[in-house]
């Protein structure tokens, strides 16, 4: 992120916007595997809706291509930002028919063409269907008492170290990581909603969050029927949260305060364990804007210190490392060996490159400017991951999106 054209201020303020989010008609449901006993389970999974940490066997189905773990380069990939001047990618184009459908939508519906866009997209491209869509006149057999913030799927202990590998073939493990943006009191009940029902259909095992705040509890604690959340400091007005499955075996949960932070910043870490398997979760949310470079580099270097003793420690450890790190690229540097950028080990895709694009997401003010603020980065056996972006369909009540950043999810292979 050191050739931004225009540099954003991370997150500014401004009204919201257009159209919708719609449940799917089921939710998914998926078994948990009994972590301690990974390898040996042979029971029919429960069908109770719990995150999955579970063991496939490898039969080559799989229609999402999941890309090898290669050494990477961290500066590789582009800077991560973008100004508001830098013209439009090639897949933002729109076809003359398209533009025609548009601008009919537009007059049909006096509706911005920010909103109208979105709501085509999400109805692909059936105009029919769009302006019922946008008059409320869809068919709402299917609504409950989630009130209107039905979603669509996205886009989607012990101090003993682990004394050697362990076979974790066949084990899958999904991660979302998301800053909610609590600190806008606007339709935040609303977008809370939202955010439930999102990481409820997508049921990972583990979710960083960030950006939270007290108003936010009573929907999160709504989880705890799937996970164990651990928050950071509560007494300042925001903070960060771990949500971990319930099968997953916590054995410590510690929060480092950085001490240059003049906004509270934490570094979240729990110790855990799948079966055999030591596992650590470190969720954080590094200083903000441009202007603060500085204390954000110094607070990044103290993560990678951290993950350094981690796995000196214990280098058969598995370890996620992620959040809205607010970070450019030039930002990044002395990164341990071994720990991998998920969204670059994935391929690069410039699809799922912005997690805060003011060009799609219009909850603040659209300036133009687009970053790589909220990253994964993930060390140890396991060597695919498949990454997307989730939160990206608009809630119909509040004309918004759930949050100003997209939710970014991975799965881990």
């Amino acid at each position: 992120m050191s050739k931004i054209k225009k540099e954003d201020e991370d997150e500014p303020v401004s009204a919201q916007v257009k159209s919708e989010v719609k449940q799917e008609e089921d939710e998914p449901v998926s078994a948990i595997e009994v972590m301690s006993k990974v390898k040996e389970e042979k029971d029919e999974p429960s069908p109770a809706k719990q995150p999955k940490l579970e063991v496939k066997q490898e039969d080559g189905s799989d229609s999402v291509e999941q890309a090898r773990l290669s050494p990477i380069e961290l500066d590789g990939a582009g800077d991560g930002c973008e100004g508001g001047n830098e013209q439009e990618s090639s897949e933002q184009q729109l076809s003359a028919q398209k533009r025609e459908m548009l601008t009919d939508f537009m007059a049909i519906a006096n509706a911005e063409e920010s909103a109208a866009l979105s709501i085509l997209e999400s109805t692909n491209w059936d105009v029919n269907k769009a302006i019922n869509f946008y008059f409320g006149n869809e068919d709402s057999a299917n609504e409950n008492d989630e009130e209107d913030v039905q979603v669509l799927s996205s886009t989607a202990g012990s101090t003993n170290h682990q004394t050697g590998p362990i076979d974790l073939t066949g084990l899958e493990i999904s991660l979302v990581s998301w800053n909610v943006d609590g600190l806008d009191g606007n339709s935040l009940a609303t977008r809370m909603k939202a955010v439930y029902k999102i990481v409820s259909n997508l049921n990972p095992d583990f979710v960083f969050l960030q950006e939270v705040v007290l108003r936010e509890l009573p929907t999160i604690d709504r989880l705890t029927k799937l996970y164990n959340i651990y928050y950071s400091n509560m007494d300042f007005p925001y903070f960060t949260a771990i949500l971990v499955s319930k099968s997953f075996e916590v054995e410590s949960h510690d929060v480092i305060h950085y001490q240059n932070s003049g906004m509270g910043r934490t570094l979240q870490i729990i110790k855990g364990r799948i079966g055999e398997q030591e596992v650590y979760l470190l969720n954080t949310h590094l200083e903000s804007m441009k202007d603060h470079s500085r204390a954000r580099k110094e607070q990044f270097q103290i993560c990678m210190e951290k993950i350094r003793d981690i796995i000196s420690s214990n280098p058969n450890c598995l370890l996620f490392f992620g959040g809205d790190l607010n970070i450019r690229d030039d930002e990044i540097s002395n990164v341990p060996r071994g720990l991998a950028d998920a969204w670059l080990a994935s391929g690069a895709n410039k699809q799922t490159e912005f997690t805060w694009d003011t060009r799609k997401n219009d909850n603040k003010q659209s300036f133009g400017a687009r970053c790589r603020f909220d990253r994964i980065f993930w060390y140890g056996p396991l060597t695919r991951v498949k990454f997307s972006l989730a939160g990206q369909q608009r809630i119909r009540s509040c004309l918004c999106f759930p949050s100003d950043h997209w939710a970014v999810h991975c799965e881990f292979s």
